[in-house]
């Protein structure tokens, strides 16, 4: 399962934004960028790095201020996919769009029990109309 999620962290969707061209870091930082993109794809803020360009930042001398300082790596395939940020974005993410489909059943359950309950008085009228129609028979 760890596998799977590292893979899909790892594929070129999350990190897409930063592969384009930018003239100026004001630039750069004028995008919005996901959770999973700023935990996964650029080193976290505390640690100090220099930017170059989105895909390669200069290490600062002491980069021990965090255990993710440590674990970004300018490389492509690795950046900091290990790190507790880019596990934490990921975990928000999942958060939300789990909350988008408890919201959607939500409104399915309801829709359900709607059309259940109107299932219900029609078959409630129908046994109703059956046994006074008898009765009328019966009568007259």
């Amino acid at each position: 399962m760890k596998h799977r999620i590292i893979k899909l962290i790892r594929s070129p969707l999350p990190c897409d934004i930063f592969f384009m061209p930018y003239l100026y870091l004001y630039f750069f930082f004028l995008l919005l960028f996901y959770r999973l993109q700023s935990g996964c794809c650029k080193p976290p803020t505390q640690c100090g790095y220099t930017f170059v360009n989105p895909t390669y930042w200069i290490s600062p001398i002491n980069n021990a201020a965090d255990m993710d300082c440590l674990q970004w790596n300018n490389d492509q395939n690795q950046l900091c996919y290990n790190c507790d940020s880019c596990k934490a974005g990921l975990l928000a993410n999942l958060k939300e769009e789990w909350r988008r489909a408890d919201i959607i059943l939500l409104i399915t359950l309801v829709a359900l029990i709607c059309i259940y309950l109107v299932g219900c008085c029609a078959f409630r009228n129908a046994k109703t109309e059956d046994l006074f129609r008898r009765y009328k028979q019966g009568y007259t």
